[in-house]
């Protein structure tokens, strides 16, 4: 096996070359924090959350026309969800109360119609949970879609070992893309070798270890080129991998894996 090093375009992204004699693929980037300490200033990685409040609002509907929901779970920041927006969101739709966590800032909430109000004194079959963000089953719509920018993209022979601890090794002529977010941004480590992520329009699986901020995915042909995005999980129904595909991937509840995601994410919400 051989070594992959890796040359900086002008962009600030890489572009990998051979270096004989060593061993492993490696398609790594500076990390964050080593950008911006060279001459020249890269434009910053894309890490998108989208956040789709009409997904949340149709789970409600439907929890609060089961009668099987009284009280919303906004805990842990609404599972990674962004708890001042889906409050925003849901207050005013009938629910007897907000069930948020002990350290929250209640002043962030009082403007707010609906109380607020802890776990401990209400009767916790009453609580929405997950199900109002998608997290449990398939019957309720994922709200959270994670996407990160594609930074180099690199051809590779069979027998290239991937990432530090050479956990994958490719087993034939490829392309390996480098995906620049990692573990310091939420990301779990367990789907390292297990979970997918859409990318060239196709279905293809981590790679090797998750670094800090990066990752790798065998393209198995996909046609992908740097500053594509790759979506880790999203809306299955527009053929994007599920938090649940996830959940099932790394034998990690799904609620985790969203809650897990960091503020260095660029959010948005609709």
């Amino acid at each position: 096996m051989r070594r992959i090093g890796r040359l900086p375009h002008q962009d600030g992204r890489t572009r990998a070359s051979a270096e004989p004699g060593t061993a492993g693929a490696s398609l790594t980037t500076p990390s964050d924090d080593q950008r911006g300490h060279n001459v020249q200033t890269p434009e910053p990685v894309r890490r998108r959350i989208h956040i789709d409040l009409r997904a949340i609002r149709e789970n409600s509907t439907r929890l609060l026309g089961s009668e099987t929901a009284s009280y919303a779970d906004l805990r842990a920041d609404a599972y990674g969800h962004g708890a001042l927006r889906v409050a925003d969101a849901l207050d005013g739709e009938g629910y007897e109360g907000f069930i948020v966590s002990p350290d929250l800032d209640r002043s962030s909430l009082s403007q707010l119609n609906t109380p607020l109000l802890e776990a401990d004194v209400v009767n916790s079959d009453r609580i929405t949970g997950g199900s109002l963000y998608g997290l449990t089953d398939r019957a309720y719509r994922p709200a959270m879609r994670v996407s990160a920018e594609v930074l180099a993209v690199k051809d590779v022979g069979a027998g290239e070992g991937v990432s530090y601890g050479y956990s994958y090794v490719t087993t034939q002529q490829t392309q390996l893309a480098l995906v620049g977010v990692g573990y310091a941004h939420g990301v779990v480590r367990r789907a390292s070798n297990t979970a997918s992520v859409l990318i060239g329009g196709e279905t293809r699986t981590i790679v090797g270890a998750i670094s800090m901020d990066q990752f790798s995915v065998d393209l198995l042909g996909a046609e992908v080129a740097p500053g594509d995005l790759a979506i880790l999980f999203g809306d299955p129904a527009l053929g994007e991998p599920s938090i649940l595909d996830w959940q099932h991937a790394t034998g990690l509840r799904a609620a985790a894996i969203a809650s897990r995601m960091s503020p260095r994410f660029e959010r948005s919400y609709t």
